[in-house]
């Protein structure tokens, strides 16, 4: 009879070989090899094991960048790192990244584990002792892919269960009240939040759509003493006082690419408060762990995006910046940032309705395209093209400023052909194809 750890070896052989091959043609061993790997044996998660401390990063926006920065901040601290660099952060893609950094005991040696994680997951791989977290951050819960995900409230009931059982570390937005819920949970561990004080750019008001604004407890609104972008911002319930938290980690002070927390003064590159809010989570961990804050400085005012992210291209001396859009609280965001620069500019907006994107893509509906008039032209492409010109057409754009290209890279050609700022707004799937195509319009 086969025994289970001969099969496990198998296995992971295999899919070694599997990952060899496909970067042995310039393919990146994203999915497919733990879509193989899991085929073959459906356990194998459990066969691995980490000799070093597990840190993963969950929310809906903002993972990847998070992970990435941690992982860079590790690496100069002389830590040895391992992450999901491709942010394949499902069950296949994490699976791909267990398998190709262990032995063939299942060991994988390493100081730090750092796996961004879509938080539906969270419960599924990281409910066994083998792959025990050591610190869970949690950056903020928005409405994204509903026809996959559902409503947040699915999202943080899994979540709670799980932190039922959970005793180390949390690190949570403790401006965002689907977020601190999960901390209500953790009575075992230790929970670290983090936020924004009032800033002259808070309001009293919010114009988005929002989530999560009823107390889970006594089932009344929140009341708000001021928000910084849809649900995110200072509340508590009147009745029970939910909410009512003292930050570990908080801004006093934001004056421009500088934020200040207590008397210590960081700098950034990409100005966006969504941005600030992650970084605060890895001073929360940096922390945790003793990390020289002199280096966290450094990271955060040297790091550029490489990821789609905020990233930004030279082309034949016109500079066009990428940015993910995939719901509509994150594309709000890029979009307000974007509008408030003061200059001559074109929009390329890139809307796919693929599985990993979700085939529902009525969010988009939600969406504030209101004063687009610095915009001289918007560019519309991807499989739903139309739908997105609609919608901006909807919202009294002119029609003649508005053009409809499903070719991504004729696309961007127009965009290009005035020397005015450029700005792209991708969803998820088509991201990593219009990264690639400016990337090669730039070396040319």
């Amino acid at each position: 009879m086969i025994s289970m750890n001969f099969i496990n070896v198998c296995t992971i052989i295999l899919t070694k070989i599997v990952i060899w091959m496909l970067n042995l043609i310039g393919k990146k061993a994203g999915t497919i090899p733990g879509r193989i790997a899991l085929k073959l044996n459906k356990n194998i998660r459990d066969y691995i094991k980490v000799n070093g401390k597990i840190i993963v990063v969950t929310g809906t926006n903002g993972k990847t960048t998070t992970t990435t920065m941690i992982s860079e901040v590790l690496t100069k601290s002389e830590k040895r790192v391992i992450y999901n660099k491709g942010g394949n952060n499902i069950g296949w893609g994490i699976t791909t990244t267990l398998i190709k950094n262990c032995k063939l005991n299942g060991i994988i040696d390493t100081d730090y584990l750092v796996l961004e994680t879509d938080e539906h997951w969270v419960p599924v791989i990281f409910s066994k002792p083998n792959l025990k977290i050591d610190t869970l951050i949690i950056l903020n819960f928005f409405r994204d892919q509903l026809d996959r995900a559902g409503e947040i409230e699915t999202i943080v009931l899994k979540l709670e269960n799980f932190i039922q059982n959970y005793n180390c570390n949390l690190i949570l937005n403790g401006n965002d009240p689907n977020v601190i819920r999960i901390g209500d949970k953790n009575e075992t561990g230790k929970n670290y939040y983090f936020g924004i004080k009032k800033l002259s750019t808070s309001h009293t008001y919010s114009e988005d759509k929002m989530e999560g604004i009823i107390c889970p407890y006594c089932k009344i609104p929140l009341d708000y003493e001021y928000y910084q972008y849809a649900h995110i911002g200072k509340f508590k319930c009147k009745k029970c006082n939910y909410g009512d938290i003292k930050l570990d980690i908080e801004v006093s002070k934001i004056d421009r690419s500088q934020f200040y927390v207590g008397k210590t003064i960081y700098e950034t590159n990409n100005e966006n408060l969504y941005h600030i809010y992650n970084l605060l989570s890895i001073i929360a961990l940096g922390k945790i762990y003793n990390l020289n804050d002199e280096i966290l400085k450094k990271v955060f005012y040297n790091y550029e995006d490489k990821n789609g992210r905020h990233q930004t291209f030279k082309i034949d001396g016109k500079v066009c910046t990428l940015n993910l859009g995939k719901n509509p609280t994150g594309f709000n965001v890029v979009l307000k940032s974007i509008k408030q620069k003061d200059e001559e500019k074109e929009l390329l907006i890139v809307l796919n309705d693929k599985e990993n994107d979700g085939h529902d893509v009525s969010w988009i509906w939600d969406i504030d395209f209101n004063n687009l008039e610095s915009f001289n032209k918007i560019i519309c492409s991807g499989t739903r093209a139309y739908d997105m010109a609609i919608t901006i057409k909807c919202s009294n754009f002119p029609k003649a400023k508005i053009v409809v290209e499903h070719n991504k890279e004729k696309a961007i050609k127009q965009l290009l052909e005035t020397n005015n700022k450029k700005y792209i707004i991708s969803n998820y799937s088509p991201l990593v194809e219009v990264k690639e195509i400016l990337e090669s319009l730039e070396r040319k």
